[in-house]
């Protein structure tokens, strides 16, 4: 068994595979309560290894580099590289792409063998396109649906915040900037799909993650598939490659 822990920006994920890929366990938790996963050290002391996706920083890589050590588990903190599992990386310099997204585009290409649009959306949403030929041809980053309504909120005067729900003609505050927030994202990925469309001469799949995928499926107008925690299949995929 391997242990695959994606540290996102503000949460942290996990899970344990089996020799056929199968998620035995699975978690997750906020970063702020990262004490919490020694409940599940019983669990993780019988995985042979541990890979890490971490862009959470410093601070979080420390805290669990000393969870590890503490269990005598060998770890692999995962980078992103020039090519893994099918997947060339197209980024100028390709270490400088989050292990998060490399991560996320191997999990995809296995997923559809063909060109598609994966957008991910937690604090930040990643709207990446894979070619027909399993390049990494780029992506964008835009913020996520609650940076879009914080930095409206601080930045315009007389803006206040509030639960808002996504509509077509918001009649409220709280509901325009939440609609626009989710209608600002959903046309991101339609506008990449279209880009990729006209490169490949194919409609692309779109491949959506993350804690907003659904909103932005409601929100589009073209088919769209949720990936469940597609970095740490592509963790998996990483190490079964290895072995």
């Amino acid at each position: 068994m391997i242990l695959a822990i994606d540290a996102g920006n503000t949460r942290l994920k996990w899970a344990i595979f089996d020799a056929g890929g199968r998620r035995l366990q699975q978690g997750a938790e906020d970063n702020a309560r990262l004490a919490a996963l020694s409940a599940h050290a019983a669990a993780w002391a019988n995985c042979r290894k541990v890979l890490v996706s971490c862009v959470a920083g410093p601070a979080v890589e420390s805290l669990l580099r000393a969870m590890f050590d503490s269990l005598g588990l060998p770890v692999q903190w995962v980078r992103a590289s020039a090519e893994a599992c099918g997947v060339r990386n197209g980024y100028r310099d390709p270490h400088q792409l989050g292990s998060d997204r490399w991560l996320a585009l191997i999990a995809a290409w296995h997923h559809c063998r063909g060109p598609c649009v994966l957008a991910s959306a937690g604090s930040a949403l990643t709207v990446d396109a894979l070619s027909s030929d399993g390049v990494f041809l780029g992506g964008w980053i835009i913020p996520g649906l609650r940076l879009q309504q914080q930095a409206l909120v601080a930045g315009t005067a007389g803006v206040r915040a509030g639960e808002g729900v996504c509509c077509e003609y918001p009649d409220n505050t709280a509901d325009a900037l939440f609609s626009g927030a989710v209608s600002a994202m959903a046309g991101a990925v339609e506008r990449m799909v279209a880009s990729l469309q006209a490169r490949e001469g194919q409609p692309p799949r779109c491949l959506l993650a993350g804690g907003d995928a659904e909103l932005i499926r409601r929100a589009l107008h073209l088919p769209a598939e949720i990936l469940d925690n597609p970095v740490l299949q592509g963790l998996y995929l990483m190490e079964s490659e290895s072995a």
